[in-house]
């Protein structure tokens, strides 16, 4: 472990990728391989689910980990060693070659004649519709014959 963390390779991961290779790494333990479901990246290691299949393709392309079919469509996942021979450079070509799971782009500017045309737009009033008052009416009970004045 100690050879890899200093490996140009690893050097090459973001954070989101080295904690889903510790999460990883953890559910392993001693053994050679161990199966982790998205769930358990998601609510035991707290990593994003978004992050989880860029994360998984870089490691591969890294040669970190090597993922194998399992069963009931589970992923298994081993450690590898191929990450020995990446250097430098295609340790960086080879982790730009996977998308981010988010990328920002700039937003197009808008001119300044532009926003000045819209500040000095004047916009109509919106139309307002006069409602008729409901009159309020007094309920009529309808009086007992023992109520009743004998008019």
């Amino acid at each position: 472990m100690t050879d890899r963390s200093d490996s140009p390779a690893y050097l090459a991961l973001p954070q989101s990728a080295r904690g889903v290779l510790a999460a990883i790494e953890q559910a392993i333990g001693g053994g050679d391989s161990a199966s982790v479901s998205y769930l358990s990246f998601m609510l035991d290691h707290r990593i994003p689910q978004k992050v989880v299949p860029s994360a998984l393709q870089m490691l591969v392309n890294l040669g970190l980990i090597e993922i194998e079919r399992g069963a009931r469509g589970s992923n298994v996942f081993r450690l590898s060693n191929r990450w020995r021979g990446v250097d430098e450079a295609e340790a960086r070509e080879l982790a730009r070659e996977v998308k981010p799971h988010r990328t920002f782009e700039k937003r197009p500017e808008v001119s300044r004649v532009r926003v000045a045309k819209l500040a000095t737009l004047k916009l109509p009033k919106p139309m307002t519709v006069e409602r008729r008052r409901a009159r309020r009416r007094m309920p009529s009970l309808s009086t007992m014959p023992w109520q009743d004045d004998g008019l």
